[in-house]
């Protein structure tokens, strides 16, 4: 310990400091990224998403990817701690739907998707 009294160490925790909000910010841009991905997906789904994704075409892929979000996400105020444990919570759902045979997959979790764009009707 008498060798470290001695030294300045000031630079080496700013720089740990500034290691942990960079990692922090690339994360938080993660978790936006796939959130707008996953947001998409619900109304158009491009022809390379399966190619690339194919896991998000189950409930087992997607429940799984859903429970790394949330945990991923940190519990730095409520609000983030309620946002993770409900999107582990869903996450936990998909993969339990995986085991019951009589509930099907909705349209825009099969290979073919469902394309509704900005200019399609609504049909009654």
């Amino acid at each position: 310990m008498d060798a470290i009294s001695g030294q300045d160490l000031n630079g080496v925790f700013k720089g740990a400091n500034l290691a942990v909000a960079a990692l922090s910010f690339i994360i938080g841009i993660y978790i936006i990224g796939f959130g707008a991905v996953l947001g998409l997906l619900e109304f158009r789904v491009p022809s390379e998403a399966y190619t690339y994704g194919s896991f998000l075409f189950s409930f087992i892929g997607r429940g799984v990817f859903y429970t790394l979000i949330g945990a991923s996400i940190n519990g730095a105020s409520w609000f983030r701690l309620f946002a993770g444990i409900l999107i582990f919570v869903i996450g936990l759902v998909y993969i339990a739907l995986e085991a019951v045979p009589s509930i099907s997959p909705p349209e825009n979790m099969s290979p073919e998707g469902i394309s509704i764009g900005v200019q399609d009707e609504d049909v009654v």
